[in-house]
């Protein structure tokens, strides 16, 4: 594929604009945040894993010694580590635009009654992290959210009485309602935002670290096929960067336009979705939100 003419067609300098990448060192983080660099974005880099971030860093500078690169640690299992993250990102002359690209699979850790890792990572923290920075968003140009959601979506359901399904033994429901919960609590959070936009997207299937949460003998099977059949973390990163540059429509997703599995990133429906649903999710987000920003 032609990535060049690709981004000269659907994208457009990011020159003077700072984008947040939250996830950037693993397979499909690093080829948004190369693709980033080519397009001339000031990089703020958020990780938890330091000497990875440094190693990027690197891997860019070299591929792009003009790039201007920010980094911040960022471990989104730690509401601790989250509210700094936050501090530092509000310290900063500007946000232009947050990319959530960070994320887990893996079973949850059982952390008493608190909620399990998936659940924080990739729903709690993020919603947090994006709501707290709304106005810094809201004084940009750019002015972008974007969401890396999961066709794992389909496999979940909002329960108001699990909401973090806890008691699920299934790794892709977890997941998927993790996902799930905050793909559709930011569309309710920015659906009426005059300034903030929001892109959910997906990258379809393609072979990135978090396969890692796998069982053992599990990616021994899919490793090559995966790497076969489905699209490379380069090319499934283009649902990202468009992202940046289409206004998507509300319960709308980006991603590969054959079965959200293959091809270039296409805008088509999220399924199975209630207004019911969307108000519990949202209500839970905020009442989470409040209580981490210690909001009587």
């Amino acid at each position: 594929m032609r990535y060049k003419n690709w981004l000269k067609k659907n994208a457009k300098s990011l020159e003077g604009k700072r984008v947040v990448l939250t996830g950037s060192t693993g397979g499909l983080g690093k080829e948004i945040a190369l693709f980033l660099a080519y397009l001339k974005a000031d990089l703020v880099l958020a990780d938890r894993n330091m000497e990875k971030s440094n190693n990027l860093k690197a891997l860019i500078l070299k591929k792009y010694p003009s790039a201007k690169i920010t980094q911040v640690v960022l471990d989104l299992e730690s509401t601790n580590s989250v509210k700094e993250c936050v501090k530092m990102l509000e310290s900063l002359e500007s946000i232009d635009a947050i990319i959530h690209n960070a994320g887990v699979y893996s079973l949850p850790l059982e952390d008493g009654e608190d909620y399990n890792t998936p659940f924080k990572v990739n729903f709690l923290h993020p919603y947090f992290i994006t709501k707290s920075l709304l106005n810094k968003l809201r004084n940009s140009s750019l002015a972008r959210v974007i969401v890396v959601g999961s066709l794992a979506y389909k496999f979940a359901r909002f329960n108001i009485n699990d909401v973090d399904y806890n008691t699920s033994k299934s790794r892709n429901k977890i997941y998927g309602n993790s996902k799930r919960c905050l793909m559709l609590s930011l569309s309710e959070l920015l659906k009426n935002e005059e300034k903030v936009k929001l892109s959910v997207v997906h990258p379809g299937v393609t072979p990135t670290n978090i396969t890692r949460h796998f069982p053992l003998i599990l990616r021994g099977i899919i490793k090559l096929p995966m790497k076969c059949v489905f699209i490379s973390p380069k090319k499934a990163s283009l649902s990202v960067i468009l992202g940046l540059f289409k206004d998507v429509k509300y319960h709308d997703w980006l991603g590969p336009k054959i079965f959200g599995v293959w091809g270039k990133p296409k805008e088509s429906n999220l399924k199975n979705i209630t207004e019911e649903e969307c108000k519990e999710i949202f209500s839970l987000a905020e009442e989470k939100y409040k209580f981490l920003a210690g909001i009587e």
